[in-house]
């Protein structure tokens, strides 16, 4: 990927190419075969299969070598668009051994070092396929429309130092081994403030170390945007195909399998910090059982680590928790332009710890020594080197009025993550646009789970067991199967009843101090069915996936398909099938929220505070 951002001699050279396109039917398409020269580049916008039928080529770090199979780059129009960049290899001169006979007659003719075969799988919607003789033009424009966008777009551009910094960690995978056999794992960590690049240095830091390991493992802590799971989720996932999806819509790769999946309660670590830390923990121990279990002389897949942008007061202490439970041998801190950290990063004697003024969370005692309990420090850390890296994310006013498609906001990404987790189909480069209930749920089957082998509960505070109805009918919530912390057994009794209570009432669980909530599946509460027993929910996988749940928990997560909270999310116009949104049937809680204000962490029970406990003031 080419450091210099895009400019007019490259669009030119696009130009260039796509004018020696060769068009040839395949399975119902039209793919075109493209030729490159090493160096030149080719920008992708739109949903797009790209497959190298000669040489190499780059996109976003990972290496396509030549390949029958394809690869699905999404780039939606209101992001920073991936470039296809032709690499020279020893191998430029050789096609794929079971080409098309066409296909090897046109590549024999002509001396192109490489070549790469696109399918358009989406076209922008002014671009219309005619027919007769109109459809090759139509054809052309929207090839044209995918791989020849204006010269203002932005497109993505990595940072010079981002090669050498891999360089060397992967130099380090030969030296560093644990006591005895045991390969000691090899953990990379990116940290950052909001809107500063963090998710897009981690997909191309996966992509290179994935072009040079074979496999590589990512850890998901950005509870509000995560890139391969819906939002609440902490997750580890083993990585064997490059990360091209730039969409959160978009869905993932089916060789990218999510090893754990932990609930945190909410879109932020705030509804729940020791939840989350505790959740942190239990994803990394996880990593380190397949390292202690990684067979033969080479030594584990790395393991690259994303982190939250709440830089300020708890988010803070909640990324040095993340440091502490993950260990990693280098830390790389990208700073933005306009970004001013009060708390610093530093290396002494003990490891990587954090520079901070004494502020008031500094001396709350419960709520510091419940996150050094749910992450608490190595007996023998191992030395960190820290990196600082300007950020190559462009967020300038200008740059922002010269786009052509408004960037959605935060909140409108995490509303299209939730619809696209559970509507596979949906295009993940349309913008966000909400739709009613009715028609949103009628592709999916409704999934019935037995009541009497469930029990419910809110993570951030106490539930009676007579308004488990309407706390949980029409909203988000985690398909859980509870454990211990540490451990592999369930819950104790003492937390969990199961089975109805005399008067009829559901059971209610609580999460102890030692428990993690491992999430089997995200659901959509449609009604509970007193008649059979059972709850009817909306799963996006299949009912099999979710035979192991024993638990349902409702955390911070609002999320409705017809209901924008505020998210400013567009809605379409109502159908001839009814005209409220909310139909057929939904019966949300319409007082939730009124005269509450925002939730301050001081006002919530399952936060340690010295008044909660019982502590006088001038207690330790």
């Amino acid at each position: 990927m080419a450091e210099r951002p895009w400019d007019a001699r490259r669009q030119a050279r696009a130009r260039r190419i796509l004018k020696r396109a060769w068009e040839r039917p395949s399975d119902g398409f039209v793919d075109f075969f493209l030729p490159l020269r090493a160096g030149e580049e080719l920008s992708v916008a739109g949903c797009v299969d790209i497959r190298v039928v000669r040489g190499q080529v780059q996109v976003w770090g990972a290496c396509l070598q030549p390949s029958r199979a394809f690869q699905r780059i999404v780039a939606p129009a209101w992001g920073a668009l991936p470039r296809l960049r032709g690499e020279a290899s020893g191998t430029e001169a050789c096609a794929a051994a079971d080409e098309d006979t066409d296909v090897h007659e046109f590549l024999s003719q002509r001396s192109w070092p490489i070549v790469i075969c696109a399918r358009l799988v989406s076209r922008p919607s002014s671009v219309n396929i005619g027919v007769g003789d109109s459809q090759e033009t139509d054809l052309r424009e929207a090839l044209r429309a995918a791989f020849l966008l204006g010269e203002e777009r932005p497109r993505l551009c990595t940072h010079r130092s981002w090669p050498s910094l891999l360089q060397n960690f992967l130099a380090l995978r030969g030296n560093v081994t644990a006591e005895g056999s045991a390969w000691q794992p090899q953990v990379l960590l990116v940290v950052g403030a909001k809107n500063v690049g963090k998710s897009t240095c981690c997909r191309h830091f996966v992509n290179t170390l994935l072009s040079a390991v074979g496999v590589v493992f990512f850890l998901e802590t950005d509870l509000g945007q995560p890139e391969l799971t819906p939002p609440g989720l902490i997750s580890l996932h083993r990585i064997c195909a490059p990360l091209l999806n730039f969409s959160p819509a978009a869905q993932p790769d089916e060789r990218n399998k999510c090893l754990v999946s932990l609930f945190a309660g909410g879109t932020t670590p705030a509804v729940h910090p020791i939840l989350y830390a505790r959740s942190v923990r239990a994803a990394v121990d996880a990593y380190f059982e397949v390292c202690q279990k990684h067979p033969g002389p080479s030594p584990p897949p790395p393991l690259v680590v994303n982190s939250h942008g709440w830089l300020t007061g708890l988010g803070l202490e909640l990324v040095h928790a993340v440091l502490r439970a993950v260990r990693p041998q280098l830390v790389i801190r990208i700073r933005g332009n306009s970004v001013a950290l009060v708390e610093d990063l530093a290396a002494n004697d003990s490891g990587l710890t954090l520079k901070r003024k004494r502020s008031l969370l500094a001396r709350c005692g419960p709520l510091t020594q419940g996150l050094l309990e749910a992450s608490p420090r190595a007996e023998e850390e191992a030395p960190s080197v820290l990196v600082d890296v300007e950020s190559i994310a462009k967020s300038s006013s200008s740059e922002a009025k010269s786009r052509s498609v408004r960037q959605p906001l935060a909140g409108e990404l995490r509303w299209l993550r939730f619809a696209a987790y559970f509507r596979g189909d949906m295009d993940p480069c349309r913008p966000p646009m909400g739709s009613p209930l009715r028609s949103f749920f009628e592709p999916l089957p409704r999934t019935r789970l037995p009541l009497s082998r469930l029990s419910f509960g809110l993570v951030h505070g106490p539930l009676p067991p007579g308004e488990i109805e309407a706390t949980f009918t029409s909203t988000i919530v985690a398909l859980c199967s509870l454990r211990s912390f540490g451990t592999d057994l369930f819950v104790s009794e003492d937390n969990r009843e199961i089975g109805h209570h005399a008067d009829g009432t559901l059971p209610v669980v609580v999460l102890g101090e030692d428990v993690v909530a491992r999430c089997v599946a995200m659901a959509f509460v449609h009604a509970f069915d007193t008649t059979c027993n059972e709850l009817v929910v909306y799963v996006a996988g299949p009912p099999a996936a979710v035979e192991s749940v024993d638990s349902v928990l409702r955390g911070d997560i609002q999320w409705e398909p017809h209901s924008i909270r505020g998210q400013q999310v567009v809605v379409e116009h109502a159908t001839s099938r009814g005209a409220s949104p909310m139909q057929p049937f939904c019966s949300s809680w319409v007082l939730e929220g009124l005269a509450i204000g925002a939730r301050a962490p001081t006002t919530r029970t399952n936060l340690k505070r010295r008044r909660l406990e019982g502590r006088p003031k001038g207690a330790a």
